[in-house]
């Protein structure tokens, strides 16, 4: 049957005949057009094809490389989230509305960090006897929850990042004239984005009824769909994924040029600062990685849709390491590298006689009652350098 389109209830029933019916036929191969078919028919010993790149008829995670991956990122992911929460809640910080955002943005990626979890732990506990599992694991709420969770996520930190970049522009461009962040529409803001996100993730569920549902199509229970781009729901993932966090890759992109740009038209009669270099440093990354987690897998899904042959080892790396890097890389970009950061850091190793360093001055903190997000702690005092200039 590998030319043979099949949907989830035809399958499903004829698992169930194989399987309960009166006379169970001595089956021990079959050959499918798509590997997630193989799932149905767990008694079978020899189901084709035996992978899609990520899992295979034994494992959830077929490469060895990409189980030892799944884990380092997990652990990073919830290490440097959890860090920077315990960081915001114990220490002082001027600046609520910034330290509100930084705070939702590590929860919004910590939950990356659990789905990526799950997805370790379950592939530990299938080890060698998948397909015995596959089909029950992939129609289960344990795996509708865990691609909930991974889905509100991504949106949620897409849209974090992406108003976040968008008042940081207006701060910097027009900082007399743009419109004045208060810390109760920070949170009405933050509000309507985690309901976005949620409504998001939950609605395909509630729509796709069938018995894999909108997430339950592979092993990994994120939609994505590289491998097999027109399973059920394949229209939603596509909209989400090419469109919706196209447009806030767009919207990052553009509000960091636009910023960079008026700094440098601002202060080109000046020399060069140090704190102009760190920004410019820190501008390159954070615009790169975004761009880098992002353009590849909208051009792959893309490519997928106009049935591009796409490599299955490519499909595996992408899913499993390239799309959740950016949660464990975020709190280094937007905490760990700025100079507030660095000054407590010091500050608190120096108090245990593990620093021998003096402490710098922390410049950020003496702006900080602006009450506008303003983006990194650094830019508060390059914000109000470009006000100065600009009044005289």
């Amino acid at each position: 049957m590998n030319s043979v389109e099949l949907n989830s209830d035809l399958l499903a029933n004829m698992s169930s005949d194989l399987t309960l019916g009166p006379t169970t036929p001595d089956l021990h191969h079959t050959y499918f057009k798509w590997f997630r078919y193989c799932g149905y028919f767990p008694h079978v010993q020899d189901c084709h094809p035996k992978t899609n790149g990520v899992s295979s008829f034994d494992h959830l995670l077929v490469r060895v490389e990409l189980r030892v991956g799944v884990w380092l990122v997990a652990l990073a992911t919830l290490v440097g989230n959890l860090t920077v929460l315990g960081g915001r809640v114990f220490s002082r910080d001027d600046n609520k509305i910034l330290s509100l955002f930084i705070r939702n943005l590590a929860v919004a990626d910590l939950l990356t960090g659990f789905y990526l979890m799950v997805v370790a732990v379950k592939d530990v506990e299938f080890r060698s006897e998948y397909n015995q599992h596959a089909y029950y694991w992939m129609v289960s709420w344990q795996c509708k929850l865990t691609g909930i969770l991974a889905m509100t996520s991504s949106e949620v930190s897409v849209m974090i990042l992406s108003f976040m970049s968008v008042e940081r522009w207006l701060c910097i461009t027009w900082p007399l004239g743009a419109p004045k962040l208060s810390l109760g529409g920070a949170k009405v803001a933050l509000m309507c984005i985690w309901a976005i996100g949620i409504m998001l993730a939950v609605t395909p569920v509630l729509y796709y009824q069938s018995h894999q549902g909108f997430y339950g199509t592979n092993g990994l229970c994120f939609p994505l769909h590289l491998d097999d781009p027109w399973v059920p729901g394949w229209i939603y993932s596509a909209a989400i994924f090419v469109g919706l966090n196209q447009i806030g890759v767009v919207v990052i992109l553009m509000s960091y040029t636009g910023m960079f740009y008026s700094i440098r038209r601002t202060r080109a009669n000046t020399p060069l600062s140090l704190g102009d270099r760190e920004f410019a440093i820190r501008f390159f990354f954070i615009v790169f990685t975004d761009c880098l987690c992002w353009t590849p897998i909208i051009i792959l899904r893309i490519m997928a849709l106009a049935n591009f042959n796409i490599e299955p080892s490519l499909y595996a790396y992408v899913v499993v390491i390239l799309l959740p890097v950016n949660s464990a890389l975020n709190p280094f970009l937007y905490t760990f590298t700025t100079t507030k950061f660095r000054s407590q850091l010091r500050r608190f190793l120096r108090k245990r006689g593990l620093c021998v360093w003096p402490p710098r001055r922390d410049s950020a903190s003496s702006s900080s009652h602006s009450g506008r997000l303003g983006g990194h702690e650094d830019l508060l005092l390059q914000e109000r350098n470009v006000e100065t200039d600009q009044r005289a």
